[in-house]
């Protein structure tokens, strides 16, 4: 009998999906996490937009009930740490807090670039069966598996009289897995198969896979 939750799913062997946005690993006691964009608020209030301070909060008390709850070894964050510069001494104080219960490994995203020399980054980093990093940017072919973020991939469901949901997504590929955005102010873009894919909907109360299909022809 299954001890899992409904908004967790075994996705590979020892590899628990949460709907919570997350993958942990069992027995490596890793625990991963893709595109915080950390202080997007602060970013379109300094171009002079009134965005509601809400999401650093989100992100903040999300990420720290996961570690209590996982309690890995290494918190692992696939790039966009934050969403620019203006966020970095918040970012800081949140890896610092992360700090104290487990060890943050920062990859590299397109929206650290001006991170450098503030904070820790990684261009990659790698276990024996995977291979971590943004996404961006092409990796040379490896016997790893790839873990990214950066595509903010989510999928659609519907009640057939109309009602339609979009949900962040987690989604496998072969060789390559890609992360949903964590940010609570990213809606995630459909995902288009160019190869076979598993794809799970993932909401804090539920994970849905949705039926597998092949790629559309082009």
């Amino acid at each position: 009998m299954s001890t899992f939750r409904a908004n967790q799913a075994l996705v590979a062997d020892e590899i628990l999906l949460d709907g919570r946005l997350v993958l942990f690993h069992q027995r490596e006691r890793w625990l991963v996490v893709a595109d915080l964009h950390f202080g997007y608020e602060l970013s379109q209030r300094a171009a002079g937009r009134l965005v509601p301070l809400w999401g650093m909060a989100s992100i903040s008390e999300r990420l720290l009930q996961l570690v209590a709850e996982y309690r890995p070894s290494r918190l692992i964050i696939l790039g966009d740490l934050v969403h620019d510069q203006t966020a970095a001494l918040k970012a800081r104080e949140l890896l610092e807090r992360i700090r104290n219960f487990c060890e943050p490994i920062v990859v590299a995203g397109n929206h650290d670039r001006q991170l450098h020399g503030e904070i820790d980054l990684f261009d990659s980093w790698e276990t024996e069966r995977f291979y971590f990093h943004h996404g961006h940017c092409a990796a040379e072919p490896s016997d790893r598996i790839q873990i990214i973020g950066h595509h903010h991939p989510a999928g659609t469901i519907s009640d057939g009289a109309g009602l339609r949901l979009k949900c962040p997504a987690f989604v496998q590929q072969s060789r390559c897995w890609i992360m949903p955005a964590f940010s609570p102010w990213a809606s995630g873009t459909k995902w288009a198969q160019d190869e076979p894919s598993r794809v799970w909907l993932c909401t804090p109360e539920r994970i849905l896979r949705l039926p597998e299909t092949e790629p559309a022809q082009i």
